[in-house]
C-alpha cells in the first residue's frame, strides 16, 4: 500500500502526467482501432496484414535506432535541469542536429535499398519508411526537450497526435478505394504530425536552438568542436543502446511477431494473427506511466531524494495494476463477441490466441513499465539484458511452438516471455531501492478474481445487457479495491487531482 509521507506536489505530478498519457492512449486506440476495422472489412485479412506489417517493421527500426536515446536524452536531461543556471537549448542543441543527420542518413540508404528491389509491396513499404525516418530523428530530440521540462500533457499529445492523423487519413484512404499495395504509405504522416507538435510546443525555444546551430557551423575550429560535441553524443549512444536493446527486445516481443510469421502463413492468416494482436494492444494503456516514471524518478535520483523515488515507485506498480488486471479479464472473457463482433466472422480464427494473447501482453506491458524505473536510477544495462534474454526466448519459441501449434503457438510464446520478464525485473528493483513494490498484490488479484466471475454469468446475454453487465461489474471491482484498502484515500485526492488538472 502506498506510504502516506508522500509528497503531493510529485506525486500529482506523476498522476496527471500519466492520466493524460492514458487518457489520450485510450482515444488513440479508439481511433486505431477504427481504423483496423476498417482496412479489414475494405482489403480482407491480406490488407490488415500488409498495414500491421509495415508499421511493426518500422516500430522495430526505430526502437533500434532512435528509441533509446529518446529515453536516455530525457533522463540525462532531467538531471541536468537540476543543475543551477542551466541552459536547455545549449544542452540539447547538438543532439537535435546529431539526430536529424542521422535522419537523413536512414532516409537516403533506405530509398536506395528502395530501388534495388522489384517487387512493389516491398518498394513502396521501404519508400514509407524512409520518409517516416526522414523526420523522426529531430521529432524525438525535440519530444524529449518537452519530456525533460516535465510537461507530461505536451508529451502525450506529441505521442498521440500521429495515430489520429494516420486514422483520419486512413479512412480517407479507403473512402477513395486506393490500391492495397499503398497501404504503407500512411505511416509516413504519424512522425510528420508529432514534429509538428514538437515545433509549436517548443516555440520559444527555437531561436536558441537555431542560432547555437547557425554559430555552430561558424566556427572556426568546427573540427575540434565536432570532436567535442561527438564525444559528448557517443557517451549518450552508450547509454541509450543499454535502453535501445531492452525496447528492440520489447518490439521483438510485440511487432516482430507479424514478419516472423509470414514464414509460416500466408498473408491472410497473418492477418487474422494481426486482429488478436491489436485487440490485445489495449493493455498498451498500461506504459501510459512509462514516460512520467522516467522524468519523475531520473529527477528525484539526481537529487538523491531516496524517498521520493521510492514512492515513484510503487505508484508505478499500484496504478498500472489497477488498471490493467480489469482490461485483461473482460477481454479474456468477452473474447468471442469482441472478435468477431467487430471484426467478423472470418477473423473468428484469432479467439483462442486473443484469449492465450492476453495474459502475456499483460506482463509484458507490466515488465516494460517497470523498466522505467531502472532507466531512471540509470540501470537501463540491467533491463536492456532481461529484456533482450526475454526476447531470445521468444523467437526460439516461435520457432519451435508455431510449427506444432499454429497461431496459438505464437501466442503461448509472448505469454511464456512475459514470465520470464516480469519475474526479473521487480526482483531487481527490489534489491536496487530496497522497497516491498508489491505490497497489497492480492487485494487487487481478488478484486480482479470476482471481476472475473461476474463477467463468467453475463458473457452469453444480449448486447445491451453485457454492456449494462461489463459497467457494473467495474464499478464492484473499483468498490473492492476501496473496501480491501488497496485504494487509499490519499489515491482518491490524487486521482482528483488528476481529473481537475485535466478538465
Amino acid at each position: 500500500m502506498m506510504t502516506e509521507k508522500v509528497d503531493n506536489s510529485g506525486a500529482r505530478r506523476l498522476i496527471v502526467g500519466g492520466a493524460w498519457f492514458l487518457g489520450l492512449m485510450v482515444l488513440s486506440g479508439v481511433f486505431w482501432l477504427l481504423l483496423g476495422v476498417q482496412i479489414s472489412r475494405a482489403y480482407g485479412p491480406s490488407g490488415y496484414g500488409l498495414f500491421n506489417i509495415a508499421q511493426s517493421v518500422f516500430d522495430f527500426m526505430w526502437a533500434f535506432i532512435f528509441g533509446g536515446v529518446f529515453e536516455g536524452l530525457i533522463h540525462f536531461g532531467t538531471g541536468y535541469l537540476t543543475k543551477k543556471n542551466s541552459n536547455i537549448s545549449g544542452y540539447f542543441s547538438n543532439y537535435v542536429r546529431y539526430l536529424t543527420i542521422m535522419s537523413l542518413i536512414l532516409f537516403f540508404v533506405l530509398i536506395v535499398l528502395s530501388f534495388q528491389t522489384t517487387d512493389i509491396i516491398l518498394s513502396t513499404i521501404l519508400i514509407s519508411i524512409a520518409f517516416a525516418f526522414l523526420f523522426s530523428g529531430t521529432k524525438d530530440a525535440l519530444s524529449a526537450i518537452v519530456g525533460s521540462l516535465h510537461r507530461n500533457k505536451q508529451l502525450s499529445i506529441i505521442n498521440s497526435s500521429g495515430f489520429y492523423l494516420v486514422s483520419i487519413l486512413g479512412m480517407i484512404f479507403i473512402m477513395l478505394n486506393l490500391p492495397l499495395h499503398l497501404l504503407p504509405i500512411l505511416i509516413i504522416f504519424a512522425p510528420i504530425c508529432q514534429l509538428l507538435f514538437c515545433i509549436y510546443f517548443l516555440r520559444a525555444y527555437l531561436k536558441d536552438l537555431f542560432i547555437l546551430g547557425v554559430t555552430f557551423y561558424k566556427n572556426k575550429n568546427i573540427k575540434q568542436s565536432l570532436f567535442d560535441d561527438f564525444k559528448q553524443f557517443k557517451n549518450m549512444l552508450f547509454f541509450g543502446f543499454s535502453i535501445s536493446i531492452g525496447k528492440i527486445s520489447f518490439m521483438v516481443m510485440k511487432s516482430l511477431d507479424l514478419p516472423v510469421l509470414i514464414l509460416f502463413f500466408n498473408i491472410a492468416n497473418v492477418g487474422v494473427y494481426s486482429v488478436a494482436d491489436t485487440v490485445s494492444s489495449v493493455l498498451f494503456s498500461m506504459t501510459a506511466f512509462s514516460l512520467p516514471i522516467l522524468s519523475s524518478i531520473s529527477e528525484a535520483w539526481a537529487k538523491k531524494d531516496k524517498a521520493r523515488v521510492e514512492d515513484y515507485a510503487k505508484i508505478s506498480v499500484k496504478y498500472p495494476l489497477i488498471l490493467g488486471i480489469p482490461l485483461t479479464v473482460i477481454i479474456f472473457s468477452l473474447a468471442d463477441p469482441i472478435v468477431t463482433g467487430i471484426y467478423g466472422t472470418e477473423f473468428q480464427g484469432a479467439v483462442i490466441p486473443l484469449q492465450i494473447l492476453i495474459f502475456g501482453t499483460f506482463l509484458l506491458m507490466f515488465g516494460h513499465t517497470l523498466s522505467s524505473i531502472l532507466i531512471g536510477i540509470g540501470k537501463p544495462k540491467i533491463s536492456g539484458m532481461i529484456m533482450a534474454g526475454a526476447a531470445v526466448q521468444y523467437l526460439i519459441s516461435l520457432f519451435v511452438l508455431v510449427p506444432i501449434l499454429g497461431l496459438n503457438g505464437a501466442a503461448i510464446s509472448l505469454t511464456l516471455t512475459g514470465v520470464t520478464t516480469l519475474g526479473l525485473i521487480p526482483i531487481l528493483i527490489r534489491r536496487s531501492l530496497n522497497v516491498d513494490i508489491f505490497s497489497g498484490f492480492y487485494k487487487v488479484l481478488f478484486s480482479g478474481a470476482i471481476l472475473a466471475a461476474l463477467l463468467y454469468l453475463i458473457r452469453e446475454t444480449s448486447p445491451v445487457l453485457l454492456f449494462l453487465g461489463i459497467i457494473a461489474s467495474i464499478a464492484v471491482y473499483v468498490l473492492l479495491l476501496r473496501y480491501t484498502g488497496y485504494l487509499t484515500n490519499e489515491d482518491i485526492s490524487l486521482l482528483k487531482a488528476a481529473r481537475k488538472a485535466r478538465s
